[in-house]
């Protein structure tokens, strides 16, 4: 097993023992092994606070993990690496005479009946996709797969969290194919349409039809693939498609929320079919990408959107390219029952972002147990008399979330936290900024805490 593998395996093992997406993203996520030199095992990370947090809070768990999977003991140290080019953020964005439809002066008829027929729905392109660091990997592998240049990309294998392109990717794949050749035949469906159609045809005596329908295409996308685990019959019989395609060299796209390892109840035989091309993720886009998808959508749309309002939409939607889709076009709607332009107020009212929304939505002692469990701590530390350094920072933590994050008054942060003094609060504030200015890896930590409480009711 060479260094990456290794490193993979261990990964793959940690984030299982982790059983917190959000954790394993932030803190693991960017890591890598750079090498083992004897019992010292030097694993790379992107900033000193990560270092730092691993190597308090998760080093027995690499340690032990990663001594598990080598056969031997190894020590783990922690350094910061960075990548060339790593702190300049680049986005793409296609060019505005670009054709929304691929073909250059619109889309024919025909050419939509066909695409529509193969399930793809017209507005997923290349064209319109916007591409940054978050998906170029996946993104450049699905232009290969569509330009018939990647053979060994079968399956293309693409996951990631929801709303955050895939589908889209997937879709451009089959429709980039069907604008190039209008004679291939190409099937996009989900694993429940494919269950669906599965049961009709053994229900009608229809079995031979259904097999030649999904075995004898040129391009095959299924999405959500990982629902495929709740259907035992159903995973036999994409097991036998998927043999039947590949080895007839036909292309097979697999969209899912997770990667192939971390589907649970599949066959072992259809989890190696998934690894056994190429598995790319799509992450979520950062600030900049969220600006430039905001501004295409604007243009396909056709809504004219001020500045400052895409600066205000894309600083306070961070995860989800759907929601930014669906903020963009809540926002036209209200615009055109106003006479007046919206103010940034009225825009988070209208999106559910305004103080009073957040306040109802996250519930105070969520957040004093969310701080608690991050820190490894309870709420009765939080809000007691002790003042160990690790706990004075997480109540300084859930003072500055308070504060900053919910906007309530200085007064009443510290009536929740059962503090005397207001300017503890105050002090806790310009404290938690400083460091979030000097350290990125707190930032992150912080920004990830943060987006778990605006995302769930009940932690």
């Amino acid at each position: 097993m060479n260094i990456d593998d290794l490193w993979k395996t261990a990964l793959a093992q940690i984030e299982v023992k982790l059983d917190s997406p959000a954790q394993y993203q932030t803190w693991f996520r960017d890591t890598k092994l750079v090498e083992i030199d004897g019992k010292k095992a030097v694993i790379g990370v992107k900033n000193s606070y990560a270092s730092d947090w691993l190597k308090k809070k998760h080093n027995i768990l690499i340690k032990d993990t990663l001594s598990y999977v080598y056969g031997k003991d190894l020590d783990p140290t922690y350094e910061v690496i960075r990548e060339k080019g790593q702190s300049e953020k680049q986005t793409e964005v296609v060019p505005e005479n670009a054709p929304l439809l691929g073909v250059q002066q619109g889309m024919d008829m025909e050419l939509r009946n066909i695409i529509k027929k193969s399930g793809i729905n017209e507005k997923y392109s290349f064209a319109n996709f916007v591409v940054a660091d978050s998906n170029r990997i996946a993104h450049a592998a699905a232009m290969s797969v569509a330009e018939g240049k990647a053979k060994n990309y079968n399956p293309l294998y693409i996951h990631g969290s929801t709303g955050l392109g895939k589908t889209h990717i997937g879709q451009a794949v089959g429709r980039s194919i069907l604008e190039k050749d209008p004679n291939k035949k190409v099937i996009y469906v989900t694993s429940e349409g494919f269950l669906n159609d599965m049961v009709r045809s053994i229900r009608e005596g229809k079995a031979m039809d259904f097999r030649t329908k999904y075995r004898t295409v040129d391009i095959f996308i299924i999405d959500d693939i990982q629902l495929i685990s709740k259907w035992v019959e159903t995973q036999g019989e994409f097991f036998n498609t998927f043999n039947e395609l590949a080895n007839n060299n036909k292309q097979v796209v697999l969209i899912s929320d997770r990667a192939p390892e971390y589907i649970e109840n599949i066959e072992a035989r259809l989890r190696s079919r998934f690894q056994g091309g190429i598995v790319v993720d799509i992450s979520k886009p950062d600030l900049e990408t969220r600006k430039a998808i905001l501004l295409r959508k604007s243009t396909e749309f056709g809504i004219e959107i001020e500045e400052k309002t895409v600066d205000y939409v894309a600083e306070i939607i961070t995860d989800n390219v759907r929601e930014l889709e669906g903020a963009l076009q809540k926002i036209a709607l209200y615009s055109t029952m106003s006479e007046d332009e919206l103010s940034l107020e009225e825009i988070a009212r209208i999106l559910g972002k305004d103080t009073k929304s957040k306040q109802e939505r996250v519930k105070v002692p969520n957040v004093l147990k969310r701080v608690a469990k991050e820190y490894g701590i309870t709420v009765k530390d939080i809000k007691g008399p002790k003042r160990t350094a690790e706990i004075a920072f997480a109540r300084q933590i859930a003072m500055y979330i308070l504060r900053e994050e919910f906007n309530y008054k200085l007064e009443r942060v510290a009536e929740f936290l059962e503090r005397k003094d207001h300017t503890t609060v105050i002090h806790a504030v310009d404290k938690v900024r400083s460091k979030m200015l000097l350290e990125e890896g707190f930032k992150d930590q912080l920004q990830m805490i943060i987006s778990e409480l605006q995302n769930s009711e009940e932690i």
